[in-house]
This record gives C-alpha cells, structure tokens and sequence, in this order.
C-alpha cells in the first residue's frame, strides 16, 4: 500500500491574490487534487468505488504566506476513520522547510441519492484503520459564533460548480474570503482557517454570508439560504513584512 504521496505543486500567477500571495482557495484546491491522486492510488477513487468523494472539513495552518513561483511539497496520507469519516493529513513544504499542515474530513456518498455510505460498507476502508494521524491540527469539530452580521448575498453560478454539480469546495473558500474582506487587508495573510461544509450550494441558490467575531481573534463567515447552513468558517489573520 502506497502509504504516503508526496507531489509538488508550482505556484502560477493563477494562484496569487491581489496581494501577490497565494489564496486559501489554492492551498485547497492543491491538498484536494493531492487527496484525488492519492486515493486513486490506493484504488479508493471515485471509479473504483463507484461513489463520490465528498471534502466535509478542513483544518489548516500556515506559518507563513507563500509566493509566486514557489512550488509546495506537498505530503498527504490516510489519518484514520472517526465514525462515518475518512480522515486525511496534509503538510506543505517550501524548499524542505515545513510551512503548513492541514487535517480534513470527507464522505462517500453513493452516486443516485447522495446517501452516506460508512466505511464499514466499504471493505477497502480497512487499509485506513492501520494508520496513524501523525503530526497535523486537532481534528476539526463544529463551528459556533455568537453575533453575525450578515455581510452580503452570492448567487451560484456556473463557474462555481464542479463535477458532483453543486458548488465546488474551493469557490466555497474564495466566497468565505470575501467575507473576510482580504482584498483590502494590506500584509495580512490567512495563517489558520477552517471550513465545514454542511450542505450542498446548488445552482442559482442564493447564498447569505454573514460575518463575526469570536475571541482569540477568530473571524466567522457563514453561508446559509433561507435560514439553512451551507458552510461554516472560522480564520485567524497574521501579519506579513
């Protein structure tokens, strides 16, 4: 069993904000292409089980921003099941130097009605409960924030939705960005940031996002229609020279 995958990722122009560092969106856009590869790999794809693979939490940290034409070293390995979910562990790298590590959740979902189906229907789950989480962020739990002023409304559009045909986890992580209004937020970068994806955004939904405060100087965007979650974030911002 391949234990580990390890893959890098240059940086393009693609990736960068207007603050010429990388999105939070690409640094998930990055871990969920190297959880595909890696799933595929271990013949737990979406072809081999015939399901779908569905990002329910990600945990991140970052000890620094990461710039244009850096490339990122990425390592991701299987971290367990808790219950009806698979874990999975990220580190990123930059010339070697340990500049991030991540910790996410996901389901698999069968293809018609988008029911869960538990590891234990699974029998390629087992290679999962042999392994250890390693050296990553605490689990990520639920999400709660006291007051919340709603921020503004997104619509979902076609450039927001991916292959499953509701809108794709990265666009979720650039929506929550403009909730934490990065565009004008000067050497500001994005070191802790975690997203619960709670329900489906599909095509056309119009989807509220609304902002708060949490101490420990945590930032909360959550999305919801007609009252109902969809995604739930909290991110902490650092400085940058």
């Amino acid at each position: 069993m391949i234990q580990f995958l390890e893959k890098d990722y240059p940086l393009t122009f693609g990736h960068i904000d207007n603050h010429g560092i990388a999105r939070p969106s690409a640094l998930f856009d990055i871990m969920q292409d190297a959880a595909t590869v890696h799933a595929d790999a271990l013949h737990l794809g979406r072809d081999d089980l015939q399901a779908l693979w569905v990002l329910s939490r990600l945990h991140c940290q970052m000890a620094r921003p990461v710039d244009v034409h850096e490339t990122i070293q990425v390592k991701t390995w299987c971290a367990g099941i808790k219950g009806a979910t698979w874990l999975r562990a990220f580190e990123l790298r930059v010339d070697g130097v340990c500049i991030g590590q991540a910790l996410s959740s996901w389901v698999v979902l069968d293809p018609v009605h988008h029911h869960i189906l538990r590891p234990t229907q699974i029998p390629a789950a087992q290679n999962y409960l042999a392994l250890v989480p390693g050296q990553c962020p605490a689990v990520p739990g639920k999400l709660a924030c006291g007051v919340l002023h709603e921020h503004h409304v997104h619509t979902v559009r076609y450039s927001d939705l991916d292959i499953n045909g509701h809108m794709n986890n990265v666009k979720i992580v650039d929506v929550v960005c403009d909730g934490l209004e990065l565009d004008r937020r000067e050497n500001t970068f994005v070191a802790e940031i975690q997203v619960n994806y709670t329900a489906e955004c599909m095509p056309g939904e119009a989807i509220t996002l609304s902002v708060g405060e949490q101490e420990g100087g945590l930032t909360c965007v959550f999305g919801t229609v007609d009252g109902k979650s969809r995604f739930e974030a909290a991110a902490r911002l650092a400085s940058f020279a």
